[in-house]
Parts: structure tokens; C-alpha cells; sequence
């Protein structure tokens, strides 16, 4: 993910390869520790108003979870998609989403409903866990 913030800071660019590296949501927290663990020193907080930047900008997806913590992912806003969750390692890959596309026209020409949108996400095992 390059972060097309137009005032990048050098914990911005971390949190974002962090991001980027994983490819699965992750908590602050989680962000915290894998930057620790690369040698980085960036406060907690720090990571908590970076995260809050690069998704107030779309460059971040955030899903709360039963927890109740807020993860985060790099998402691409232009291109509609949805998201397959690995249940055992939670790595995440995009999915098309030209099947729904088509449900939502079947919709509005069998029952004249207009979705104002949606909101999905498929949960399974990647390659690597089955």
C-alpha cells in the first residue's frame, strides 16, 4: 500500500508496510507489536491517530469484531469488493463482486427495490490452512 497521504510521516509509512506485509485486519495493538518487533519506536497512540488518518483518507478498511476491538486492512475504494476471510490464520483476499452486481439488477427489475448498498463477507480457509 503507498500511502498517498500528502503529509507522510515515517510512522505512517511503517504502519502502512505493516499493513501491506500482512494482508489480513489487525488491531492497533497488533500494529504496535509488529513494528516493535521490526525495531521500530512508534507510541501506541501514534499508532492509533495514524490509523484513524489513513482510514478517514480510504486508504484503510475497519471491521469491529465479537471482541469488540476495530481491526484494519489497506482496501482499494475505486474498485467495489468484497472480502474472504481465512478463519484459521485470517489472511484476507479480494473478491468480485460481479454475481451481486447482477442480484442487485435482478432485485430492482423483479421488485422495483433500489439497494442503497451492502455489506458482505465470506469466512473459510485460505490455501495455505487447508
Amino acid at each position: 500500500m503507498a500511502v498517498r497521504s500528502e503529509y507522510v510521516t515515517r510512522a505512517r509509512e511503517q504502519i502502512a508496510n505493516v499493513l501491506q506485509r500482512e494482508r489480513r485486519f489487525l488491531s492497533a495493538a497488533e500494529i504496535h507489536h509488529l513494528l516493535e518487533a521490526g525495531g521500530a519506536k512508534v507510541a501506541l497512540s501514534t499508532v492509533y491517530r495514524n490509523l484513524e488518518h489513513l482510514q478517514s483518507k480510504g486508504e484503510l478498511t475497519a471491521r469491529t469484531e465479537g471482541d469488540g476491538e476495530t481491526r484494519y486492512m489497506p482496501c482499494e475504494p475505486e474498485h467495489h469488493h468484497h472480502h474472504a476471510i481465512c478463519s484459521t490464520c485470517g489472511r484476507v483476499e479480494d473478491v468480485d463482486c460481479s454475481a451481486i452486481e447482477q442480484f442487485t439488477e435482478s432485485l430492482r427489475e423483479s421488485s422495483g427495490f433500489a439497494l442503497d448498498g451492502h455489506a458482505m463477507e465470506f469466512f473459510g480457509k485460505c490455501r495455505q490452512c487447508q
